[in-house]
């Protein structure tokens, strides 16, 4: 079994996967600690001591709960927790010093990747917009043909827009209308191509699936979302905040803060690309990256893939072309 553990800006996460002869995998595992590391960045933009503490704690804590399993190997990968900030090669040192363990941490370029590799692992793609809205970045991925054509990485994120704007829990009317000001201007250095269908993954595209089938009354499996739903729930979160606080606090309290910026910086993804659907994948970059980066599989050979399309079931960033 591998264990794969995800250092979040929100969220540190800990799976564990059986691999079979055949590499298929199997989520077998799992443990999170909701620590908030975008909110442990000092004014010079470096992690606290703090961070580092809860950091080192944690990691103590998952290799605890890996002790009485056959676990073959461990690795470790940090996104934008770690890569935006000034002092990371001190906090990867004081890491491996206090646990053992050695931090990788990657580039918005590979977050995105193994975005893909995860989900369409899952769900295959087509044609469509891929998007993880982390606490500290978003990872768009636009597929065409069922393969990656371009992959973006927007430092934007649900908690580094809380933390910037918001005052108390949920944003004042001005305050969000900063977060959507902002995400449309990182979202403007890029080329907008219509795409009908969002492949969702990470904790902000899962607690809209969950909302929405509460609000909506669909079954607790359903992993589609219409454009039109999303931007009720961002609405409603303004307009009915007792019931929409209630449904969060039952569903997913740890992002009882981060939920709305997360929900306004996909509804101008939404409004940039003329998206009319969204689905939610069940894997995402822990699995891409145990994928890519431990099975060692490459990108051609992730199996034939479908299209992404309606089904019923009830500042600054960058772009990289692919030419596969």
């Amino acid at each position: 079994m591998v264990a794969i553990i995800d250092i979040g800006s929100n969220t540190i996460r800990l799976c564990v996967y059986e691999v079979s002869a055949g590499g298929d995998i199997r989520q077998t595992f799992k443990l999170k600690h909701v620590v908030g590391l975008a909110g442990h960045i000092d004014k010079k933009n470096c992690l606290t001591q703090d961070g580092i503490n809860e950091t080192c704690a944690s990691l103590l804590r998952f290799r605890d709960a890996l002790d009485g399993m056959d676990i073959s190997e461990t690795h470790i990968f940090a996104t934008a927790s770690l890569r935006n900030i000034l002092n990371t090669e001190s906090v990867v040192q004081t890491v491996k010093r206090e646990t053992g363990y050695d931090v990788t941490v990657i580039s918005g370029e590979e977050e995105a990747i193994c975005d893909f590799m995860g989900a369409t692992n899952r769900t295959p793609i087509t044609d469509g917009l891929l998007v993880d809205i982390g606490g500290g970045s978003t990872e768009l991925v636009v597929c065409k043909d069922g393969k990656l054509e371009q992959a973006y990485s927007l430092t934007i994120g649900s908690l580094s827009m809380f933390s910037r704007h918001v005052a108390r829990v949920l944003p004042s009317k001005a305050q969000a209308e900063k977060i959507h000001l902002e995400a449309a201007e990182k979202l403007a250095a890029f080329k907008s191509k219509k795409v009908r269908a969002i492949c969702g993954v990470g904790g902000t595209m899962r607690a809209l699936y969950k909302l929405n089938n509460s609000v909506f009354g669909q079954p607790p499996e359903n992993r589609t979302v219409s454009v039109g739903n999303a931007k009720k729930l961002l609405n409603l979160i303004a307009t009915d905040t007792h019931m929409m606080v209630n449904k969060i606090l039952n569903l997913c309290p740890e992002r009882i803060h981060t939920i709305t910026p997360g929900f306004i910086i996909l509804n101008a993804i939404i409004k940039k690309y003329g998206c009319e659907t969204i689905i939610v994948s069940e894997s995402g970059v822990r699995e891409g990256y145990l994928i890519r980066n431990v099975l060692r599989r490459e990108m051609g050979e992730l199996g034939t893939p479908v299209t992404l399309a309606v089904r019923s079931r009830s500042g600054a960033g960058y772009v990289r072309e692919y030419n596969q």
